[in-house]
């Protein structure tokens, strides 16, 4: 009988971005779920761009802090620009804090960020 390993997990983060109604010059991003909780080892996070209300809106990269943390993998962008993936060791319970890197095509080119964050809870 063969035993195949246990799959790997996959989390995708939805983004929801657009420019303020309220606040002309910056945008509104709401990631869902805000702040994803990591339970298992080795999983595959994908932030998606999902809504922009029709705006050229596009993710360029990310940040994490700390910079140094054994945990994330570099990230790297689809090249519609509409998903940004790497994976998360998750050995360590730990609140990661990532900017997410946007540009809006549309509108000489305006780059912007969102940070959101991500919480590590190993399960042991």
């Amino acid at each position: 009988m063969t035993t195949f390993p246990a799959s790997t997990s996959f989390v995708n983060i939805l983004v929801f971005v657009k420019p303020s109604s309220t606040k002309p010059g910056t945008y509104d991003v709401v990631t869902a779920p805000a702040v994803p909780v990591i339970t298992e080892t080795d999983t595959v996070i994908n932030y998606q761009i999902f809504d922009t209300d029709g705006y050229d809106i596009v993710l360029t990269g990310m940040v994490v802090k700390p910079a140094i943390n054994d945990q994330l993998s570099p990230a790297s962008v689809s090249v519609s620009g509409k998903m940004l993936t790497f994976s998360d060791a998750n050995t360590k319970s730990m609140t990661l804090n990532v900017t997410l890197k946007f540009k809006d095509l549309g509108i000489e080119g305006v780059e912007f960020s969102h940070d959101p964050q991500i919480s590590n809870n190993p399960q042991t």
